[in-house]
């Protein structure tokens, strides 16, 4: 630097073939080996600089022992690992099972079953891309079911059970329950079970109307003056409308079925009673010496609550409940 001699640039010799090139030359003369390539190559010994990491693995074990995260929910072979991906502006963590491939991420205190390698596989066809929480997802990992399957399940079995009960009732296998202090004065051997306030009676009424019109001609004489010739036709028609007769309270026992209203009394002897049509809101009765059918509603407004095989369900009092339990007091007389 202190004299400024132009000093040659350094040669290199081929490594493979030992040939001297040219400073500049990118391939040897020799064999035609790579130049540039082999030389930027780092020595043998020196290892890489290893590239910037994206993926963190470290596992965190859940507080819990028994968290679905401790056995994967898909296949129960391994644990699930929390796995931190960065991105530009933000970063998400996943937790991912190394086994089976099974993705969860992470939507508030729930998570998402986002993907897996299998996706033929039976718990993907049934949760798959299913947002649970943590305590679903460790009933699923250790053999359970989801929340919703639950419920569903859940409302089959109600329904079986209801089902059961109102044909056991039908069939007088089994009885309501008796209620104490029952508004009317029971007979010898005489127990009330069904008193319903609020049931409004109704029956069939005949509604009939008039209607009529003119047939003829119109024969005009001055301005303002005319004459029609014809006569007036009138047509009389009849028809039934169910109308409300009373609202009062019912009672049924094992012998009688009462209404009781401040208009009317209706005292039926089940004995009597020739057939009951169910409605969602109450029955139909028809009866010996009685054409007009009695209808009485609004026993859906009251509930009832029965145990089968240790489970306990309460239902709204239906229409077809209170038709079993009528008729089954009937054949248990």
């Amino acid at each position: 630097m202190e004299c400024g001699l132009a000093l040659e640039k350094h040669t290199e010799a081929c490594p493979v073939c030992g040939t001297v090139n040219p400073p500049d030359a990118k391939f040897c003369m020799g064999c035609g080996l790579n130049l540039e390539e082999t030389l930027k190559a780092p020595p043998e010994g020196v290892p890489e600089e290893p590239p910037v990491k994206t993926l963190e693995t470290e596992y965190i074990p859940p507080d819990d022992p028994s968290s679905w995260r401790e056995l994967c929910p898909a296949c129960k072979q391994k644990p699930l690992t929390p796995k931190t991906y960065n991105g530009i502006l933000s970063h998400k963590t996943l937790l991912e099972c190394d086994y089976c491939g099974a993705v969860f991420e992470p939507h508030g205190t729930k998570f998402k079953f986002k993907a897996i390698y299998d996706i033929s596989s039976d718990i993907w066809k049934k949760y798959g891309r299913k947002t649970l929480t943590e305590e679903e997802w460790t009933r699923i990992a250790h053999g359970g079911i989801s929340n919703e399957e639950t419920r569903v399940l859940e409302e089959k079995t109600s329904q079986d059970d209801l089902v059961n009960f109102v044909n056991a009732l039908d069939q007088g296998n089994v009885n309501l329950s008796p209620v104490p202090n029952p508004p009317i004065i029971l007979k010898k051997n005489e127990e009330a079970c069904v008193v319903f306030g609020g049931i409004t009676l109704m029956e069939p009424r005949a509604v009939r109307q008039t209607r009529g019109g003119y047939a003829g001609p119109t024969i005009r004489v001055a301005k303002g003056v005319s004459f029609r010739l014809g006569s007036v036709a009138a047509r009389s028609e009849s028809h039934e409308e169910l109308r409300n007769i009373d609202k009062g309270t019912l009672v049924l026992t094992n012998k009688r079925l009462i209404f009781m209203g401040s208009k009317r009394t209706t005292n039926i002897d089940l004995r009597k009673i020739i057939s009951v049509t169910a409605y969602k809101d109450g029955i139909a009765s028809q009866r010996e010496n009685k054409q007009k059918t009695e209808y009485f509603t609004g026993t859906d407004q009251h509930t009832l609550t029965f145990t089968t095989s240790g489970r306990s369900h309460t239902v709204p009092f239906t229409g077809l409940i209170m038709k079993a339990a009528v008729e089954g007091k009937i054949r248990q007389i």
